[in-house]
């Protein structure tokens, strides 16, 4: 069982093939995000990414106007990032760290700070996660907003799926993709996911690796609660079929 850590690094190479096209689908993400911001009262301003990965949110939210600092856990991630910066000529700021300890690595205060594609689960305790948002709220400026997406996990734990199918996309001979197995806690408070990716490099040839890591299986009261206690106010919900997203996100105010 890899850690986040440890997760992200192997995955910062294949990242893109959880994608048909990667950067396509990053600027669809910054687009939808800028515009529940600017619904919110932040069309511009400093923006913390807390969990960057490869720069899937914080990349093109940076090309819309916002100041960008990103960081993460994962060097790889954070090295492949600063590569399509480099190349899309995007200027973002990086930065190396466990998002409970954001606080000590970045200067300054942010309108806003987000953490997409489900990162907080990846904080497995009471403790943990408490410790993450009592550092995150203390980035922010008075009345700053915490903007962060997670799975439904309301609706997964009733379902407790085996998955995610798999997913092929490109042309015959430069194919790739993914999928996931999903392993469940007998309390349904814990998910396993292993997560395959593979490409194409010859008709008929292929590379495929896999990595597995374990998520809590995050419920909307509980992260509500958790944002209260670290001095969180006005926490709002917002569904898929409301924001355009693809996941719930939660909005919470410093």
């Amino acid at each position: 069982m890899a850690t986040p850590e440890q997760f992200y690094d192997d995955l910062a190479p294949e990242y893109h093939r959880l994608f048909a096209d990667w950067w396509s689908a990053a600027q669809w993400h910054g687009q939808v995000i800028a515009g529940i911001l600017a619904q919110h009262g932040i069309p511009e301003g400093r923006l913390l990414d807390c969990t960057c990965g490869i720069g899937t949110q914080a990349l093109p939210l940076a090309t819309l106007g916002y100041g960008v600092t990103a960081s993460d856990v994962s060097k790889a991630a954070i090295d492949r990032a600063r590569v399509e910066a480099a190349e899309r000529r995007i200027d973002v700021d990086f930065k190396i760290c466990d998002v409970r300890e954001i606080r000590d690595h970045v200067e300054g205060t942010f309108d806003v700070v987000i953490s997409c594609d489900n990162a907080l689960p990846h904080l497995l305790t009471d403790e943990h996660l408490q410790n993450a948002l009592s550092s995150v709220r203390a980035c922010l400026r008075p009345a700053g907003l915490l903007l962060a997406s997670l799975r439904d996990y309301d609706a997964l734990r009733l379902i407790r799926p085996d998955g995610v199918p798999i997913s092929v996309h490109g042309e015959v001979g430069s194919r790739h993709g993914s999928g996931q197995v999903w392993r469940w806690s007998a309390d349904a408070e814990y998910v396993d996911i292993e997560l395959f990716t593979f490409a194409e490099e010859a008709a008929g040839s292929w590379r495929a690796s896999s990595g597995t890591t374990r998520y809590r299986a995050l419920q909307r009261a509980k992260l509500e609660s958790l944002l209260i206690s670290a001095g969180f106010t006005a926490v709002e919900w917002l569904m898929p079929d409301v924001s355009g997203y693809y996941q719930p996100i939660v909005l919470a105010k410093a």
